[in-house]
């Protein structure tokens, strides 16, 4: 059991875009790390409401409402917050209109705990909201007077849960935490905490690895994760010419469609390639932004020879 400790810091903070969510899982973007985090207050929103007859409290149930996160940053980088807030910026120029929608984004920070685990270790809280919206900020400025008063970026989210209901839940995930000090802790799972939203208890964040193999003039690309896992690709990750890239002999870029099928524990992409290409296909790279499921990126791949 993990002792009880104080919060005594916070850093950590990371941020990933929900490309999509629905029963049939959810998806996330690469996270993008926001430096210089001061505070991270969470409203859950969460009460207890009584019921009363024979002349007393008689009944009680738990609620919880939207929850909200206050994230107070230092600063945060210009393009990173228009893309939090769905806002267009080119030629270093950031357009707000009322029009701007923001994408949903998952959220992580890392809690410092006072004291250290058993092994002597700073330990840690951390945490993953997983799918809510920024609001535009407050801004403006003030005069420089005899001391320096530092003003900071202070962004709110609002979270609902995820669409998608992980095995075991009868609900969509709002947040997950874990503690390093936790003795049932996967180390792996601790290790990896920051690489993916995590939005179930048993979430696998294996490494995703893919084989290429040509069959009737189509590539295929074969999928394993771990110790032959369930999985799925995240169809909207895999992006011809982006995400998977595939070279003729004469060195160009190839389009194509793509397909998806295999077995839950080797799912394919199958290449097709565009009618109007006339080359035979030689290699093909997969990229990290080629994801599972859960929103883990396979392991790269780099000219893989088919020739």
């Amino acid at each position: 059991m993990a002792n009880e400790a104080p919060k005594i810091g916070l850093d950590n903070v990371v941020i990933a875009r929900v490309i999509s969510d629905d029963a049939s899982g959810i998806v996330y973007d690469t996270p993008i790390a926001l430096k210089g985090a001061v505070n991270a207050t969470v409203n859950p929103n969460s009460d207890v409401a009584v019921d009363y007859a024979d002349n007393g409290p008689f009944f009680s149930a738990s609620n919880r409402g939207n929850t909200e996160l206050n994230l107070e940053m230092i600063d945060v980088d210009p393009t990173v917050l228009a893309l939090m807030l769905g806002q267009a910026k080119a030629n270093g120029v950031t357009l707000e209109t009322v029009l701007d929608q923001s994408p949903d984004f998952a959220v992580g920070f890392r809690v410092w705990l006072a004291g250290k685990d058993n092994n002597g270790n700073n330990r840690y809280q951390y945490f993953w909201y997983a799918k809510g919206k920024f609001s535009v900020p407050e801004t403006g400025g003030s005069t420089k007077q005899e001391s320096l008063d530092f003003g900071h970026v202070n962004v709110t989210a609002q979270f609902t849960q995820t669409l998608f209901i992980p095995d075991g839940q009868e609900s969509g995930t709002i947040c997950t935490h874990i503690r390093t000090d936790d003795p049932t802790a996967s180390a792996s799972l601790l290790e990896n905490w920051f690489n993916a939203p995590v939005v179930s208890v048993s979430v696998s964040t294996s490494p995703v690895t893919v084989s290429a193999g040509l069959s009737d003039g189509k590539l295929v690309l074969t999928g394993s994760k771990g110790s032959a896992e369930s999985f799925t690709f995240a169809e909207t990750s895999a992006i011809v010419g982006e995400t998977i890239i595939v070279i003729d002999d004469d060195g160009k870029s190839m389009a194509g469609t793509l397909a998806f099928g295999g077995t839950a524990t080797a799912p394919t992409i199958t290449f097709t390639k565009a009618t109007e290409e006339t080359g035979v296909i030689t290699s093909v790279s997969v990229t990290s932004g080629l994801k599972d499921n859960n929103g883990v990126g396979v392991t790269p791949m780099i000219d893989a020879d088919l020739s």
